[in-house]
């Protein structure tokens, strides 16, 4: 079991996207995905279809009610623990037990909000591995670079990768400085218009446009990430 928060202190990165579309292909592998949308602005909720969750990620962190109780089932097949405006007032009282409630499932995904706030720190402390978003503006990269800071001063010290984005050309020597700071992922992600298309349904892209470039790039992204932790 891996668990994986999606983050850049940059927002439109990609960040929602990424988890959304890995989370269906890791189902369609036929592994047990959740997704945690971490995000006040639950957007990920949103394009899931859920509007006004009973529980959210806020009662799971602070240890108020049990993972089985605020899971939700996508229209993707993957299992989804909503995002709601009252995580801003998120304490962390109950990540220890939520470690453990974890473990029934392959992969987990965390949605993370953007710019620097009191999420970040403890969502770091919950993971095995941060993927990094860039998709080549300076905007990203600076956003990169400031989370790699409140990382460097997490206990947990998970392994830490960039994912690129291709919503935006590189500068190239842009790309060269930030590649002397991060490790990136072998599979980069295409910029394609059927993302934006699929995000009027309230079902991934890998539904929508099962043929795509994009649906490709996740499903490859997918399976080097299962292969990793020995699950394909």
């Amino acid at each position: 079991m891996k668990r994986i928060l999606v983050a850049n202190l940059a927002g439109g990165v990609g960040k929602t996207s990424i988890v959304h579309s890995l989370a269906t292909a890791i189902t369609e592998y036929g592994k047990r995905a959740l997704a945690i949308d971490a995000d006040p602005a639950a957007t990920l909720t949103f394009l899931c279809g859920v509007e006004n969750p009973r529980f959210s990620a806020r009662e799971l962190f602070d240890g108020e009610q049990k993972l089985e109780n605020v899971a939700v089932k996508s229209g993707d097949r993957f299992s989804l623990i909503p995002g709601a405006s009252r995580l801003l007032y998120t304490e962390f009282g109950g990540l220890k037990e939520l470690k453990e409630s974890l473990s029934e499932f392959d992969v987990v995904l965390i949605d993370s909000p953007s710019g620097p706030n009191s999420l970040i720190a403890p969502l770091v402390e919950l993971v095995d591995e941060v993927i990094i978003p860039v998709d080549g503006s300076i905007h990203s990269v600076r956003g990169a670079l400031n989370l790699l800071d409140f990382i460097r001063k997490s206990s947990n010290k998970p392994q830490v990768r960039a994912l690129e984005n291709r919503s935006i050309a590189w500068d190239q020597e842009l790309r060269a400085n930030f590649l002397a700071d991060f490790k990136v992922v072998d599979v980069p992600i295409s910029n394609d218009p059927m993302l934006n298309a699929a995000q009027l349904s309230t079902r991934s892209v890998l539904s929508e446009s099962p043929h795509s470039q994009i649906a490709s790039d996740f499903r490859e992204l997918a399976y080097l990430l299962l292969e990793e932790i020995g699950l394909l």
